[in-house]
């Protein structure tokens, strides 16, 4: 996001406003409809292109356009692991192209971090973390009984529909994080993150 906040005030509002609005637009249809839907995530990779080269030129279009490219091309290849919706990529790739990779990054840095605290809340809520333990505990077993026997007996972990997460609504969260880290310092968890990993290298 430094670079964002570097820029012009004019190219930060051209930039983060429209994102901003899709993004909890995203949210609110994830949670309430379980969908993000393309008519919001389609324009958002083209209108992101359209500003990215508006506030940086063709530095702009070039970053924007390689960062959608990547994302694209990674989300293809994870998609059948079900560990993100074509809705969540595509969000993805629209953030990517409308803010580049750095910012990005750290979008989807504290997405995680998000994402995973709402999925254990969830869990806890809804009585399926247990579930879930147990679930991936029979897999385990499997694997090891088919490695070592060289039988196909693996469990597949079946589907619940209380795993669902919306993630758009850590992306927004993510967004919201990774923008007050550069504007007011806070709650700068990437960088101490970053700063804890050199203290344990250099010991």
């Amino acid at each position: 996001m430094e670079k964002i906040a570097d820029a012009p005030i004019w190219a930060q509002y051209l930039l983060l406003i429209p994102l901003g609005v899709a993004l909890l637009v995203a949210a609110v249809t994830d949670w309430r409809e379980r969908k993000v839907y393309n008519w919001l995530t389609y324009p958002l990779v083209i209108v992101g292109l359209i500003l990215h080269t508006i506030a940086f030129g063709l530095s702009g279009l070039i970053a924007g356009g390689l960062t959608a490219v990547i994302v694209l091309i990674v989300g293809l290849i994870i998609l059948p692991f079900g560990w993100f919706g074509g809705g969540d990529i595509k969000l993805m790739i629209a953030i990517g192209a409308t803010v580049g990779p750095a910012a990005l990054f750290e979008i989807f840095f504290y997405s995680l971090f998000i994402g995973l605290l709402m999925g254990l809340s969830f869990s806890l809520v809804n009585g399926y973390l247990w579930t879930l333990l147990k679930r991936i505990g029979r897999f385990l077993k499997s694997l090891v009984i088919s490695v070592s026997t060289r039988t196909n007996v693996t469990e597949e972990l079946v589907t619940d529909e209380r795993a669902y997460l919306p993630f758009a609504i850590p992306l927004f969260v993510g967004a919201v994080f990774a923008t007050t880290d550069v504007y007011l310092q806070w709650p700068l968890f990437m960088d101490w993150l970053r700063e804890s990993m050199q203290s344990i290298t250099l010991i």
